[in-house]
């Protein structure tokens, strides 16, 4: 007779398997998210014009900034969506434990998050041929194409995107914990919006933390931040699940 030994390392990827074909839907909503982003960039995400005595001269400038921003809020959204206990359920069909659901879901999240950022900031170059072709009036001028600066922008795209599925997650983590959280949340968060829309300070502590994100102009640093930042909010998820009941 021989005992088989289950490896916690193949528990987490066959789970991690299980989900990138279970979740398709998350991925289809993904594509839904961005042709409408598409749809609303259409009309330039900024625009600029004159006007002289015979002539007027109408700038428009396309990007895949609409697009990108809509889907970090798909990743966002995703996020807490993966902690809902439909989801969560889903993982009894294995023999785990909390640690290997929440590492499957993480490395899913960032698998996401990857696909997620390819495909938002292609859309950008995607958009300006759709209008190379559409445009009936006027003209389109194309930038070069540097593969460089694609590459970077997918990587810098792809780590807001993990950063926000981390947060996502983190707090669809902290909803779970107490149904009050679903009310309580939202309520602090609106009160906050509220409480510093009225002062006369002129940055805020979403400002600052924005800034702390965004205004970074070392690429080592940047990653820097949102790995750790990234890491500290999946391990903190990973404790709070630890609270929880076996299921619920």
């Amino acid at each position: 007779m021989y005992l088989t030994e289950v490896k916690f390392a193949d528990v987490v990827m066959n789970q991690f398997k299980y989900k990138v074909k279970a979740y398709i839907g998350i991925f289809s909503s993904l594509l839904i998210v961005q042709v409408f982003g598409l749809l609303m960039s259409l009309n330039g995400s900024s625009s600029m014009g004159t006007v002289g005595n015979a002539f007027s001269l109408s700038l428009n400038n396309y990007t895949g900034n609409i697009v990108i921003i809509f889907t970090m809020l798909w990743g966002f959204i995703s996020a807490i969506t993966i902690t809902t206990k439909a989801y969560k359920n889903d993982d009894f069909t294995f023999i785990s434990n909390r640690l290997s659901r929440n590492l499957a879901n993480i490395f899913f999240l960032i698998l996401a998050s990857l696909i997620g950022g390819i495909t938002a900031l292609l859309s950008g170059y995607l958009l300006k041929v759709v209008m190379f072709f559409f445009v009936d009036e006027g003209f389109v001028i194309l930038t070069n194409i540097n593969i460089t600066e694609i590459i970077l922008g997918i990587f810098v795209t792809s780590l807001y995107m993990i950063l926000l599925s981390s947060f996502g997650y983190f707090i669809g983590t902290v909803v779970q914990l107490s149904k009050w959280f679903k009310v309580l949340l939202p309520i602090l968060f609106l009160s906050y919006l509220f409480l510093t829309a009225n002062t006369s300070e002129e940055t805020t502590l979403i400002v600052e933390i924005g800034e702390f994100y965004l205004n970074e102009d070392s690429l080592f640093i940047f990653f820097l931040k949102i790995f750790i930042t990234s890491i500290l909010l999946f391990c903190f998820s990973i404790g709070l699940s630890n609270r929880m009941e076996v299921r619920q």
